[in-house]
């Protein structure tokens, strides 16, 4: 019985080639056999920084100038408020990957 080896190559070099795009985090067969972890970063980040600045928001006009995952379920965001009567002050915000806001801080 005659076998064929050109294409178990080629299936093995797409299986491997999907496997590298996995490590990267893209690619088609990365995002099946990986998952893309920069665009779940991005998300948490995103989400952060959208409840915190509502958070923010309460006490003026926002300006996030940080927004940093500092563990693997915390996001830190940063930044400004300017209030009703002028003044500039500064927010830290402490955002969980549940979804909550564990520590707000407005100075």
């Amino acid at each position: 019985m005659k076998i064929t080896i050109l294409p178990v190559l080629a299936a093995g070099t797409m299986l491997l080639g999907g496997c590298a795009a996995g490590l990267g985090g893209g690619g088609l067969f990365g995002d099946i056999l990986g998952g893309n972890v920069r665009n779940d970063k991005d998300r948490f980040e995103r989400a952060a920084a959208n409840a915190c600045g509502r958070e923010a928001s309460r006490y003026g006009r926002v300006a996030i100038s940080e927004v940093r995952q500092t563990s693997r379920e915390i996001v830190r965001v940063d930044g400004r408020v300017q209030t009703r009567d002028r003044y500039e002050r500064r927010f830290s915000c402490i955002f969980r990957s549940d979804g909550r806001i564990v520590d707000f801080r407005i100075d």
